[in-house]
């Protein structure tokens, strides 16, 4: 079973559509590939995002942002 992990690649401020600003976390999923000479490194496999609070939040298709749980906009700020 091949080994995963989850890191914390970036952070940035989030305004939503009631005007609260909202710190987003970007968290990648890695996983380490393998060959016959053994560990070839850790590999980005997929990106999740969720609040600094710990909500998830979907990426849309337009690039914006949505709180899960709140179906709440958010678009990020600069």
């Amino acid at each position: 079973m091949p080994l995963r992990q989850d890191m914390e690649t970036g952070r940035f401020k989030a305004r939503a559509e009631d005007g609260t600003v909202h710190s987003v976390v970007e968290v990648t999923s890695f996983i380490q590939m393998v060959t016959f000479r053994g560990p070839a490194g850790w590999v980005p496999e997929g990106k999740s995002y969720r609040l600094d609070e710990g909500e998830t939040v979907e990426e849309t298709a337009d690039g914006c942002f949505r709180i899960a749980a709140t179906g709440l906009a958010l678009r990020r700020i600069g």
